[in-house]
Formats: C-alpha cells, sequence, structure tokens
C-alpha cells in the first residue's frame, strides 16, 4: 500500500504545480483546491502543517491581487489558520484582517463565514496578550447580531475579559442579558457556569468584602446548574469547572463544610482525568479552606505538593503567599520571604534581589488582581515584623509598599465601568488605607495619614462630581442626561428581580426589553456625543496643609477619621495646631456606637435607659475626642467633621461633654457643627461659581397620588414659615410634581422640600416622593442644580445603603453631585412638630445674617432651651445635620407693613373722595 502511496503522490503534486503554472482558476476551483490542500486521505502520505501553507500561499500567488471574491476571503483566512498552526501568530493576525476586509463585502449573505474570522482574529490576539485589540473584534461580532456560535461565544468572552479587568458587575450584567436572549438548554446552563466564574473570581481571595445579595444568587445558579446540567451536551469539564468556583464562593461566605465537598469532589474528577493543572489549582483553594479550619499541617503539606509539582507560574506564586500566611510558628520578619518570592515568580524575576514592582510592571504582568493580594499581605507583615522588631525600616517598606497598592487599586477602579464594580475595588482598598494611617501614626505623618484617609472617603463621589462638570462643558442636553439615568436605574432594578428569579418569563422579557431599550438609547448617544460616553475622569486629593488653609480659621476647626472594627485615627487641625490621634478599643466603641445610634432614636426613655445613655454617650465622646483638653479646643467653634463607616450617621451634635444633666451637656450648646463626604469633595463642590437668578423653591405635596403615603399634615406650617420670606416660588398640592421639580430645580439658590422619603425594598435606592411619582437616587444624578442649599425636610433623607470607603448612598449624595453646595437632612424618622420648629429657627437665624452652620446650631439650642422632659432626648432635635459648605447666605423677610400702608393709603383716598362728592352734591 505505502509502495502505491508514493506514485500517486507525485502525480499529484506534477499536476498541481502543472495545472497552476498554465491556467488560472475560477473562484469555485480555489475553494474546491483549498479543501484538496487540507485534506488528509489514508491512501496518502500526510503532508506536514508547514508544506500545507506553501501549497496555500502558491495557490494565493496564482490568483490576480484586484480579486475581491468570498473565495478570496476564504483562502486568506486558510492562511491565517495555517499560519496560527504553524506558530507563526503575527503572520496569522495579518492574513486574518486581510480576509476580514474582503468578508465584509459579503457580510449580508454570509455572516457567519465573516464572524468565523474575526472568532479566529480574536484567539490570535488573545495568544498575543492583546486584550483591547481582541475586546474590539468581539465587539464587532456581537454588533452585526448574527445567531451563529461565533456570536454567542464573543458575547460570553466580552463578559469574562470584562471581568478579567476587574469590571465584574459588568460582566455579570451581560451575562443576565444573555440569559434572556437564549432559551437552548446547552447555552443558559454554560451562562450560569460562567457567571459562577465570575463570582468565583471576586471572592477567590481572603480580604473581599462580602455581599449576602451575591450568595444568593450563586446559591440559584448553582441549584440550576446541578438540576439542567445532564440534559445538556457540554463537558462535564465545565460542571466541575463551576463547583470549584462555587466552592470559592461558599468558602468565602463561611460555609466551609459544603466548600471542601465541592473541593473534594474536583480533586477526585481531576485525578481520573489525570489533568495536573486543574488539579493543583482546587489544591490551592483546599489548603487555603484547610488553614481556615486551623489544620494548618494539612495546609502547609498542600502548598509544597503544589510547590513541588506545578509548571504555571499562577499556581506556584499562590502557593507561597497563602503559605506565608498561615505558617505556623514562624516570625512575619521570615514570614515576607513567602510574599516577595510569589511575587517575584509572577515577574519572572526569581534570580535577582526583591525589589518592590513597579505599576508599569505589573499592568504588564497580567496578574494585576493576584499582585494586589500578594502587596496587600506584604504590607501587612511588614507592619506584624515592625511590632515584632521595632526596626523602624519595615514601616518605610510598608508605606512604599501601601502606596503602590493606592495606585494598583485607583487603577482597577478607573477601569471598572459599572458603579458596582468600582465600588468592590474601593472597598478592596478600605483596610489597606487604615493600614496606612497605622504606618503614618507609627511614623508621626499626619500629612500623609490624611491623604490615605481621604483616598477612604467618597471617591466614587468625586468621581462623579468631576464627570457631571465635565458634562456640563459638553452642553450635553438636560433631557439626554435625565433618561439615561432613568432609563439606567429601571435597568438596574429589572436586573435584581430577575437576578432573584430567572425563570419568571414576565420579568425576563421585561428585562429583555430594557437592556434593548438602554442599548439603543446608548448606541444613539455614542453617535451624537462621543466624548460623553468616552468620558472617564480621575480623581485627585487635596493635601492637608491646602486643606487646612482653606478650611480653618480662629473659629472653625476640623476633625477626620478612618475606621474599621478593629482601629481607628483621627486628625484635629485647628489654625494653630494638629493633633493626630488613635482611638482605643475600636471594638467596644463600636458596641457602644450601636447602642448610642438606637437611644438617639427613640422619643421615650425610661430612668435606668437615660442612666445609660449619659454614661454611653459620653464614654463616645471621650473616644472621639481623646486628646487633651479636647472639650476647651473646640468650645465657641465651628467643627466640621468629617467621619467614616459607624460615624457617618451619628449625630455629633447630640454626644454629652459631662456625664450631668444632659440637656446643658450636649456638644451643641458650645459648637456648632457640620459635616463632608470628604474635604476634597468640598474643594469639587466650591468650584461651582454660578449664583442662581431665583432664591427658594418649595415644593410641597400635602397629599400623595400613592395612597400608601400618608398626607403631611403640618405641611400647611411650613408653607406659612416660607410664605414669610421673599422670592419664594410653590409648588403644593397636584402641583408639586415631579415634572414642576426637574423644570424648576437649577434656577434657586435654596431647594426646600417638604415631603416623603424612603428605601426602595428591591434595590436598596433612596427616593423622595412628589404628588404624582418617586424620584430615585439615579435620577439626581441627571438634574443640574445650583442650589446653595437643599433642605430635605423629610424623614430619613440622610438614610441609604452603607458602601464600605465610600459612605451613606443616600439622597444628599444625589444632590451634591448635581452641583449643589450644602444639604440639609434627616438622620431618622423626624418628629413633625420639632422639625417644624427647628426649620423654622434655621430660617429666621440665616434671615438675620447668620451662617448656616450657625443658624442651625442656634435652631436646635433654642429648641433645647424651650422644651423640657422627654422632648430633650436626641429624637426630636437630633436628626437634621448639615453637609457641605456652612457660608451666609441672603434671605430676607417679606414686610409686611407695606401692604397695610397701601390698603390705608386707599382707604383715605376713598374717604375723601367720597367727602367731595357729597359736598358736590
Amino acid at each position: 500500500m505505502a509502495k502505491k502511496a508514493m506514485p500517486i503522490l507525485v502525480r499529484y503534486y506534477c499536476c498541481f504545480l502543472l495545472f497552476y503554472s498554465l491556467h488560472s482558476f475560477t473562484q469555485q476551483q480555489v475553494s474546491d483546491e483549498i479543501a484538496i490542500i487540507l485534506k488528509n486521505n489514508v491512501d496518502t502520505k500526510e503532508i506536514s502543517d508547514q508544506e500545507k501553507l506553501d501549497q496555500l500561499l502558491l495557490l494565493l500567488s496564482k490568483q490576480k491581487k484586484t480579486v475581491v471574491t468570498p473565495e478570496m476571503g476564504e483562502l486568506l483566512a486558510t492562511i491565517g489558520k495555517q499560519y496560527y498552526i504553524t506558530k507563526q501568530n503575527k503572520q496569522a493576525i495579518l492574513y486574518f484582517k486581510k480576509a476580514i476586509q474582503i468578508q465584509l463585502k459579503y457580510k449580508e449573505n454570509s455572516l457567519k463565514e465573516l464572524n468565523k474570522t474575526r472568532h479566529n482574529l480574536a484567539w490570535m490576539y488573545a495568544y498575543e496578550g492583546l486584550d483591547k485589540e481582541r475586546y474590539q473584534i468581539l465587539q464587532e461580532i456581537i454588533k452585526d447580531n448574527g445567531s451563529d456560535k461565533y456570536t454567542f461565544n464573543a458575547k460570553i468572552d466580552t463578559a469574562v475579559l470584562d471581568a478579567n479587568k476587574g469590571d465584574f458587575y459588568l460582566g455579570i450584567a451581560k451575562l443576565n442579558v444573555l440569559l434572556t436572549q437564549y432559551d437552548a438548554i446547552d447555552k443558559v446552563v454554560k451562562i450560569r457556569t460562567v457567571i459562577v466564574w465570575i463570582y468565583g473570581k471576586m471572592y477567590e481571595n481572603v480580604f473581599s468584602s462580602k455581599r449576602n445579595s451575591d450568595l444568593q444568587i450563586v446559591k440559584k445558579h448553582h441549584q440550576e446548574i446541578e438540576k439542567n446540567f445532564y440534559k445538556t451536551n457540554l463537558s462535564e469539564d465545565i460542571l466541575y469547572k463551576a463547583y470549584n468556583n462555587l466552592a470559592i464562593v461558599y468558602d468565602a461566605f463561611g460555609d466551609l463544610e459544603t466548600a471542601l465537598d465541592l473541593y473534594l469532589k474536583v480533586k477526585k474528577y481531576y485525578q481520573v482525568e489525570d489533568d495536573v493543572y486543574k488539579k493543583l489549582s482546587v489544591l490551592n483553594n483546599i489548603g487555603l479552606l484547610y488553614a481556615k479550619q486551623k489544620q494548618f499541617k494539612l495546609a502547609h503539606n498542600t502548598y509544597k505538593e503544589i510547590i513541588n509539582k506545578a509548571e504555571d507560574a499562577s499556581q506556584i506564586a499562590t502557593a507561597y503567599d497563602n503559605m506565608g500566611y498561615f505558617l505556623q510558628d514562624s516570625s512575619a520578619e521570615k514570614k515576607l520571604f513567602y510574599f516577595k518570592k510569589a511575587i517575584q515568580i509572577l515577574l519572572d524575576k526569581e534570580n535577582v534581589p526583591f525589589a518592590l514592582p513597579t505599576l508599569e510592571e505589573i499592568r504588564n504582568s497580567d496578574y494585576q488582581q493576584d499582585m494586589l493580594v500578594f502587596l496587600v499581605d506584604l504590607a501587612y507583615f511588614y507592619v506584624a515584623a515592625y511590632k515584632e522588631t521595632k526596626a523602624k525600616d519595615f514601616l518605610f517598606q510598608a508605606k512604599t509598599t501601601l502606596y503602590r497598592i493606592d495606585e494598583l487599586v485607583s487603577l482597577l477602579r478607573y477601569e471598572s465601568n459599572t458603579e458596582e464594580s468600582k465600588l468592590f475595588w474601593i472597598e478592596k482598598g478600605v483596610n489597606t488605607y487604615l493600614l496606612a494611617v497605622e504606618v503614618c501614626y507609627y511614623l508621626n505623618l499626619p500629612e500623609e495619614a490624611f491623604y490615605f484617609m481621604e483616598k477612604n472617603k467618597a471617591l466614587l463621589l468625586q468621581e462623579k462630581i468631576k464627570t457631571f462638570q465635565a458634562k456640563l462643558a459638553f452642553e450635553i442636553p438636560k433631557k439626554i442626561q435625565e433618561r439615561e439615568y432613568r432609563l439606567h436605574y429601571e435597568l438596574v432594578a429589572l436586573e435584581k428581580l430577575f437576578q432573584q428569579n430567572t425563570a419568571h418569563k414576565e420579568v425576563k422579557e421585561k428585562y429583555a426589553s430594557k437592556s434593548e431599550e438602554y442599548r439603543i438609547f446608548m448606541d444613539s448617544l455614542q453617535t451624537n456625543h462621543p466624548q460623553y460616553v468616552q468620558l472617564k475622569k480621575g480623581i485627585e486629593t487635596f493635601p492637608l496643609h491646602k486643606i487646612i488653609q482653606t478650611t480653618t480659621t480662629q473659629n472653625t476647626s476640623f476633625i477626620t477619621y478612618i475606621l474599621n472594627e478593629k482601629d481607628g485615627y483621627g486628625i484635629f487641625c485647628s489654625n494653630t495646631e494638629t493633633l493626630f490621634f488613635k482611638i482605643d478599643d475600636v471594638a467596644n466603641l463600636q458596641n457602644k456606637l450601636l447602642s448610642l445610634k438606637q437611644y438617639m432614636k427613640e422619643p421615650l426613655l425610661n430612668k435606668e435607659e437615660i442612666k445609660h445613655f449619659k454614661s454611653v454617650n459620653y464614654a463616645v465622646f471621650k473616644a472621639l475626642f481623646p486628646f487633651k483638653n479636647a472639650d476647651l479646643k473646640i468650645k465657641n467653634k465651628n467643627l466640621i467633621i468629617a467621619p467614616d463607616e459607624a460615624l457617618s450617621n451619628l449625630p455629633f451634635e447630640a454626644l454629652l461633654t459631662s456625664k450631668d444633666e444632659f440637656s446643658k451637656n450636649y456638644l451643641i450648646q458650645n459648637t456648632a457643627i457640620s459635616y463632608l463626604q470628604s474635604f476634597s469633595v468640598l474643594e469639587k463642590i466650591k468650584q461651582h461659581h454660578t449664583i442662581p437668578e431665583k432664591k427658594i423653591l418649595a415644593i410641597i405635596p400635602e397629599n400623595f397620588k400613592n395612597k400608601k403615603l400618608q398626607p403631611l399634615l403640618l405641611s400647611k406650617e411650613t408653607s406659612s414659615l416660607l410664605k414669610e420670606y421673599n422670592s419664594v416660588t410653590f409648588f403644593s398640592n397636584a402641583e408639586a410634581t415631579k415634572e414642576n421639580f426637574y423644570n424648576h430645580s437649577s434656577h434657586y439658590e435654596i431647594i426646600h422640600l417638604n415631603t416623603h422619603a424612603g428605601i426602595d425594598s428591591v434595590t436598596q435606592t433612596p427616593w423622595i416622593a412628589f404628588y404624582d411619582d418617586k424620584m430615585i437616587l439615579d435620577e439626581l444624578y441627571g438634574l443640574n442644580s445650583l442650589a446653595d442649599l437643599v433642605i430635605l425636610d423629610a424623614c430619613k433623607t440622610n438614610d441609604g445603603e452603607f458602601a464600605s470607603g465610600e459612605g451613606v448612598l443616600n439622597l444628599s449624595r444625589g444632590f451634591f453631585y448635581n452641583g449643589s453646595k450644602s444639604v440639609l437632612a434627616s438622620l431618622w424618622n423626624v418628629n413633625e412638630k420639632a422639625g417644624n420648629e427647628i426649620i423654622q429657627n434655621f430660617y429666621s437665624g440665616i434671615a438675620t445674617g447668620e451662617t448656616k452652620i450657625k443658624a442651625l446650631q442656634n435652631a436646635k439650642k433654642k429648641y433645647l432651651n424651650s422644651h423640657q422632659l422627654a422632648e430633650l432626648l436626641p429624637y426630636y432635635w437630633a436628626s437634621f445635620t448639615l453637609t457641605g459648605t456652612t457660608n451666609k447666605l441672603s434671605l430676607h423677610k417679606t414686610n409686611r407693613s407695606i401692604p397695610i400702608i397701601i390698603t390705608v393709603v386707599i382707604l383715605l383716598f376713598l374717604i375723601v373722595f367720597i367727602i367731595r362728592r357729597n359736598k358736590t352734591k
């Protein structure tokens, strides 16, 4: 048989060369010859891959260069693939690109062939590490909206790429939309496994913040995967990858039993399959779980097995990092070796002395998220080594490492597009920022500590304010901005409903429809306003010395905090001194804060509760102002507070400076207080210089279309109060609509909203009610406000979902985003009578020339001095807090004597007229 094969092969080559030397081919012949070259017959000697490539190139050389046909596109694509097979990726990319140029001309009838070539090009970009180019070509496949497998895979791959660069929630959102577009069981299950993979990637390290809603979503995907996987034709490998990622999530949330059961299933599967790489990946996770169970010997042996057997750099590096972190009976200084080793392995620098990698090295390493974990561990153990040895060199190394972590977290946050992903990376930085402040405390560096405190506060709000200012510069129509935010909110709300029940047909259809509506809207926005869509603004933090210069005076000081469950620090600054202090026994303080806040929300306390309230309250004051003569340093001063974490919803004015009679010793009696999200936010707010042409806009819907909202019984008192002042525009009852607020809110210096507020039960988004509809936080982002003061005269308007490192996502935040300079809002359900009294006295203070901060202090003092017994409790008077700027406002009362004088003059004129008329008669 072999003897016969040779002459056949020789004849084939002779015919092939003779044919091409004498003739040009029809295009059908081109396709046929491609098939012949690629075909391997059992009765012929197999041609090598390089020989096939040579024949394809020869075939190409015989074609006219001007020929642009589908077959020419096919030939170029085939050459591209053959270059890939022969491991010549750059040439493969070149020919795939040429093929696409031709195939685009025949897209209408041959979209599948075009997408196949694009798909191959995308993989070439992946092999070459060109993720940006890969993402772009995948987007082109998606944009053509084909029904082929390449379109489906492109949608999966873009979500994976989003997750790989840290934009986890964008990837998840895309996959949720994909679930609404496909019903085939194979595709649905595959999508669910990729969603689970993203959650696994999010929770694969030990310092990640945890959201219980994520766990519930993952559990539902787990159930659906278990129920349907064996109804599909998918490879079992996909199932066990999903098990591994599910185990990571269960592990992160403390369900170690379920996690270990899944890990061991995966390990057994990969042992049978003899897949060493995947088996060792699972072993890393099992080792981590053993360590959490305090089975340190098992964990150590597991890591040693990985180090000895693995060939993958990431696996070995992770094993070294985990080994160092959980190594027992070893000093912190000795553990540093393991974290440095992990970093060196990822950078392929094992044989050179350790040097902290630059941000550029990390960015080019393809291991940004792994590197973040290793750097955080390194920084923590530098500090631990200092505590053991008291060698300050460890502190300086820790500080340098922490600055690098800050750069890396900022990069990952900046490259994320969704707010949820940005919040995820902000939360990643929280504990390391506090560690950085601790290092600065040991080194007595308040200026640098202030930088890290500011990076721990309201980063996303700062970014939004800066972005909003840029949008105004682009002159994007207001209606477009409003529609964008509204559509985005509706989409997020439907996505959350869909995640809770992916099988619900009506929700699925609504979510799919809204996704398409949002996509079409954003496409049109991209076309008409490309600068707006592409806008990405970095943020800057302002240095301590500048804040001291612009904020402190003889009468004004400030204090800023950073806090977590175990540690806390603060910086107090006046115009004469800077005090950098540590808060002791923070765990105990946290418990006291919980009790104190509960007491403050109670309208009635018995004797024992009052006694305990005083004791806890004074203890909290001493903990938060631990420096010598603190009460004297802030007495008769304005105090600006930038709180953090558990302090964010604490009314400091209700703290007691003594255990004696509480009404006379509230901090408000001697200190005027205002709040900031951060000092950098304040500097952004102060950049607005435009003064509105009108004075007060009052929105007072006494009743509501939604009968679930109770009528506001005392709203007429608010109306009567505001009628005392000049230039007030009223919208009350049926005129107090959302549309009227939209249309008029950008023209007034003071906006007063006397209404209801609350939190959406599904999205946890704050809302405020108008006569006809509710406005949610996302919609506020679409407004353009020039208000110097917004008064949210409603219940819990400072309430909202807490985001670590960002603060409370409340209505005040929305107004700051859209340009307002200060907000007066409430921390809990306001007693309407007491609230009206304080608001009335606040306005009176403003009208007499007092600053906002002083007017609020005096209004509260006046209330305290004119009430007694239970009405002196914080519940009645401490809920309203001022956030933002504290300047004076020009406000004048209506001169009531003028109408009286005019009336008298008219009456006198009538009397004289009548008298003269009678005389004439």
